[in-house]
């Protein structure tokens, strides 16, 4: 039993925009390192820049694999009102990434020249390579842990201080990579070093912020857990295989790249490293959102606001895409010739930059599918479709295609990539329903996985929907054996806590208010959930004060906080978040 659910897609809309921005904002250090290597330094520096991108695809696929696990956990935990949970996902988190950076680090630093060479260097780029490398290695901790920071504070409902704390990364690099440049030795050590530093800036801030606002989320070294660390690596797997698998692709990409047509798509692949990250950041920003959304939805088990948030996702990010294809076709040229490129190898990063943006609609449709079934557990299926994604598709792609249509048959591995990958997860789909698919819930198996037939929920607008869902709930909750009594209790605590929200939150800004009230019972125990979109408040500020004034202020809420077996309030992506259990 459920009526439309209204806030899903205001949640959306509000997560996205900051969302995006926090990613542009992530790509700019890469952005103004291209631009400045490719306008400072030598084409030798611009080559090492794209050969080292394996090593900062691996890194991004560490940190990947634990702000992925322990987003999604946190979203669920969230979904459930464990406020003590997602302190012991953050606090095992940042632990397991500090232990794996130093690591990292340290074989960064020793084994530059090895790693130059199995990313492709020559022994006329291998010398720029190794120093970048160790440049960039200086800065393993921050690359590892910022990323992971981020997502909590925008779980946490803090995406703005994200999005500047990204900001401050880019202004930063720029400024310590002008530095180098005109005032030290400006070679490509220094523009590694002045990344790494930038970074160090950024997570001193951040963590100075977060021991400020230790309301918000709470590191504590007791909370390691082992159990945890297990949980976060082997739900966040898909997406860190993702990372390291992509970075395996490019290395193989840079290889067959510099066998078909040398030092000039090479170079065409740095530049489209540098600005690819620019573009990429509105599917990136799409399908994080998904992610993030997706997570809390399926801990509090409601697959209506799931399906919904699939398809304003899947309309938003195309848009987008189709958007990037425009302006790629219109002014492509243009961008490649700020990097400095210009003749042939303008040309050929042109070309390049036009076929790869066509996987971006495509990628789109990937994300959302992969991203779904990840936060549903199906783990192994998401690595496998993400070896054919990442490794089996462009791998084959640049073999055989290469032979055929030269260099363009290896820039084609992206979009074919995503073609595959598609019709793989959709076939699979069909022969899992044994029917032609064509509806999300068979798509995403939903109603197996969140198989909880017994569950209401309702859009609350106005008082006269507060008093009709106290009514509703009671008459559901005895349909499915709830007894007389705890049934009453349920419908009075929905009509307290909903119409405290109607009459004092509604009133309290000027946008249209809404409240998603929902139920269910599982083994007998009822849970009661209200998202809404008003100012921040929580009930348990008040549950213990009483006012010798006015003995009746808060009583509601006192009576219901000695009723309840839990009651937890959460304030996440722009909505209040209230759960009690009975």
């Amino acid at each position: 039993m459920n009526t439309t659910i209204n806030n899903v897609t205001e949640m959306f809309l509000s997560i996205i925009t900051v969302q995006i921005f926090v990613v542009i904002a992530s790509s700019l250090s890469g952005l103004v390192n291209g631009l400045i290597i490719g306008n400072y330094l030598s084409q030798t520096a611009m080559a090492a820049l794209g050969l080292v991108i394996p090593m900062t695809s691996f890194l991004a696929g560490i940190s990947t694999i634990v702000s992925g696990g322990a987003g999604i956990l946190c979203g669920n935990y969230m979904g459930r009102g464990d406020k003590k949970k997602i302190n012991q996902v953050y606090s095992s988190s940042i632990i397991m990434l500090v232990v794996v950076g130093i690591v990292l680090t340290v074989i960064g630093i020793v084994f530059a020249e090895p790693l130059a060479y199995l990313f492709g260097a020559t022994s006329e780029t291998v010398l720029d390579t190794a120093i970048y490398i160790r440049g960039i290695s200086i800065g393993t901790i921050p690359t590892l842990l910022l990323p992971c920071i981020i997502v909590f504070l925008q779980m946490c409902n803090k995406s703005t201080f994200s999005l500047i704390l990204t900001i401050l990364m880019a202004v930063f690099n720029a400024l310590f990579c002008l530095v180098d440049i005109h005032m030290l030795n400006g070679n490509i050590f220094g523009i590694g070093i002045a990344t790494s530093l930038s970074k160090y800036a950024t997570l001193l801030i951040a963590l100075i912020y977060l021991q400020k606002h230790k309301e918000l989320i709470e590191f504590k070294m007791n909370l390691f857990d082992k159990r945890m660390v297990l949980d976060i690596t082997r739900i966040g797997s898909p997406s860190s295989l993702a990372g390291i698998l992509y970075s395996i692709r490019n290395v193989f990409i840079n290889k067959f790249a510099a066998a078909t047509a040398g030092t000039i798509a090479v170079n065409s692949l740095a530049i489209l490293s540098s600005c690819g990250g620019f573009f990429d950041a509105f599917n990136i920003g799409v399908i994080s959102t998904i992610t993030m959304l997706a997570s809390v939805f399926i801990g509090e088990k409601d697959s209506d606001s799931l399906k919904k948030l699939i398809k304003t996702a899947c309309i938003i990010g195309l848009s987008f895409a189709f958007i990037k294809l425009v302006v790629v076709y219109t002014f492509g040229r243009n961008i490649v010739m700020a990097f400095g490129a210009d003749g042939i190898v303008a040309d050929s990063a042109t070309r390049l930059l036009q076929l790869y943006t066509w996987s971006a609609p495509l990628n789109i449709i990937t994300g959302a599918l992969v991203g779904i079934n990840q936060n549903l557990g199906r783990v192994s299926f998401c690595n496998i479709m993400y070896m054919f994604n990442c490794i089996i598709t462009p791998l084959l792609c640049c073999v055989f295609l290469s032979r055929y249509i030269g260099i363009d048959g290896v820039y084609s591995c992206y979009y074919i990539a995503e073609i595959v990958t598609i019709s793989i997860i959709y076939c699979v789909s069909c022969i899992k329903s044994k029917k032609l698919i064509t509806n999300i819930n068979d798509l995403f198996s939903l109603d197996k996985s969140l198989n909880n037939k017994e569950k209401y929920s309702m859009t609350i607008r106005n008082i006269d929907d507060v008093i009709n869902l106290s009514e509703k709930i009671e008459e559901f909750l005895k349909m499915h054996g709830i007894d007389n009594r705890r049934a009453m209790f349920a419908g009075l605590c929905m009509e307290e806590m909903s119409g405290n929200v109607v009459d004092h939150g509604f009133i309290k800004d000027n946008k249209e208010n809404t409240v998603d009230a929902f139920v269910h019972v599982e083994n007998d125990e009822i849970t009661l959930r209200l998202r809404d979109n008003c100012v921040p408040f929580d009930p348990n500020s008040r549950k213990d004060i009483v006012d010798p004034e006015d003995p009746c202020k808060n009583i509601g809420i006192r009576m219901i906080s000695k009723i309840a077996k839990e009651m937890n309030y959460q304030s996440t992506f722009g909505m209040n978040v209230l759960t009690i259990k009975l």
